[in-house]
């Protein structure tokens, strides 16, 4: 996962991205990523009247986080 991320670094840094964005993004589904919203996993910004946001940073940040590392059984993060 981190080599497409590492793809995407470039055309993402600094931006914000919508609920739908921030799904394809790290490649999870959009209910679940809301899931993992509103149990404070991820964080976002709610402007008042206007969309859920993710920062580019704050996703990347989750998603290396949420790496298990290789060989690892019974890892817990």
């Amino acid at each position: 996962m981190k080599e497409n991320k590492v793809a995407d670094q470039g055309k993402y840094q600094g931006k914000m991205l919508t609920l739908e964005e921030a799904a394809k993004y790290i490649r999870m589904g959009k209910s679940t990523l809301y899931d993992c919203v509103n149990k404070n996993s991820i964080r976002c910004f709610r402007p008042p009247q206007g969309p859920m946001l993710f920062n580019v940073e704050d996703l990347d940040k989750w998603l290396d986080m949420a790496e298990i590392p290789a060989g690892i059984v019974g890892y817990k993060a």
